[in-house]
């Protein structure tokens, strides 16, 4: 019984010992892909790639992570870098395009090629056989051409960044299909055609970044059934329609960027009572009154209005909110007369129609005056200034 036991621990304790030892090599055929991988890349002035040497690809290869167990590779983790010293600051370069070879490592999990600059081409269509991919990350650099119509088959995605490349087409209608993806950055690329209609079925969203491109239509509504979506970032785009009043009903919303499109109709009242911090409406074609909905429960850090077609009075419970950080309302026709109660500053109406941008807050309120070209509707006085 002792020496069964003996012999039990011994196994025990040879089996944690074999977990420990570093992964001896990974399989030819994954050794054969990254030597493509790398030929097809070419990097002067580092050389990541000196590393990659014999063929054991798991051991102190640069930027390669295998799975223990398997011995398959598992990352490819490839950022530009940046190498100071007293007299020069170098940033990674890399120029060549990203081989379909890549496809052959079935087993990734995460690939990261990112800030590069100089690299170029497409993006393997085959990327989507991967099914096990959780990261894809080939932000800033040269490359163009479409998202891979069938990206929605990667269901295990959680992040997909494709920022600050040349990136063209449609936004698939099967990228609804990541049921997974947390992160979606599609930020300054040439992306164009409208957001697809059922785009709140990825439920998981918590960041959605997407300015700076030639999208066009209408904001779906069904955003606004992304519980997580924390920061939404449609601005310099080509939008057009109403902003859906649901948006300012989402529990987790702190940052929503609607500048630079061409959105009409009434701000809703729902996002001014929302709970956001951040709120960018600017250079829109937004008409009617500033709904008067301000309270206790308002902070803002940022709320810009300005740049649009808003009239009448400004929202005396603005005087009540909770903190504003930053306001602008310039260039837009409103005018109004109202007493801010925490400080005391008594805001009188000019005869212009036209307000200029009010930087203050409850702790250190001022009216800033810098419209060019108009006339301020506003000026103020504290409370011991005599009228």
């Amino acid at each position: 019984m002792c020496g069964a036991r003996a012999v039990l621990a011994m196994a025990l304790v040879t089996l944690v010992a074999l977990r420990a030892l570093p992964v001896e090599s990974c399989p030819p055929s994954e050794w054969a892909a990254l030597m493509a991988f790398k030929a097809a890349l070419k990097e002067p002035y580092f050389g990541i790639f000196h590393s990659w040497r014999g063929t054991n690809c798991c051991y102190h290869w640069y930027g390669v992570s295998c799975d223990p167990t398997t011995r398959r590779v598992a990352e490819i983790t490839l950022r530009g870098l940046t190498v100071r010293d007293n007299r020069t600051r170098t940033a990674g370069y890399m120029t060549g395009h990203i081989s379909p070879s890549i496809c052959n490592l079935t087993q990734l999990s995460s690939i990261t090629i990112s800030d590069w600059k100089g690299i170029s081409g497409i993006i393997p269509r085959c990327i989507t056989t991967l099914r096990f991919l959780q990261t894809i990350d080939l932000s800033g650099n040269f490359i163009s051409g479409n998202v891979p119509w069938d990206i929605g088959r990667l269901t295990q995605l959680t992040m997909l960044n494709l920022a600050d490349n040349h990136i063209s087409g449609r936004i698939p209608m099967t990228l609804v299909n990541l049921s997974n993806l947390m992160q979606l950055d599609l930020r300054n690329n040439a992306i164009e055609g409208p957001i697809p209609w059922n785009f709140g079925r990825l439920t998981k969203l918590n960041r959605a970044l997407l300015t700076h491109n030639r999208i066009t239509g209408s904001i779906p509504s069904s955003i606004s059934s992304i519980y997580g979506l924390a920061d939404l970032d449609l601005s310099l785009n080509r939008l057009s329609g109403s902003i859906p009043a649901s948006l300012g009903r989402m529990p987790v919303l702190d940052s929503l960027n609607l500048k630079y499109n061409n959105l009409s109709g009434k701000i809703p009242g729902t996002l001014l009572a929302s709970r956001m911090s951040h709120l960018d409406l600017s250079r829109n074609a937004l008409s009617g009154n500033i709904p008067n909905v301000f309270g206790a429960k308002s902070y803002f850090i940022n709320l810009d209005l300005s740049h649009n077609k808003l009239t009448g009075f400004v929202a005396k419970s603005m005087a009540f909110a909770c903190y504003i950080g930053h306001v602008d309302l310039s260039h837009n026709r409103l005018c109004a007369r109202f007493h801010v109660v925490r400080p005391s500053i008594i805001f009188r109406r000019c005869r212009s129609k036209t307000i200029g941008a009010f930087v203050g807050s409850h702790l250190n309120p001022a009216l800033i005056i810098t419209s060019a070209k108009q006339t301020v509707c506003f000026k103020y006085a504290t409370k011991e200034t005599s009228e």
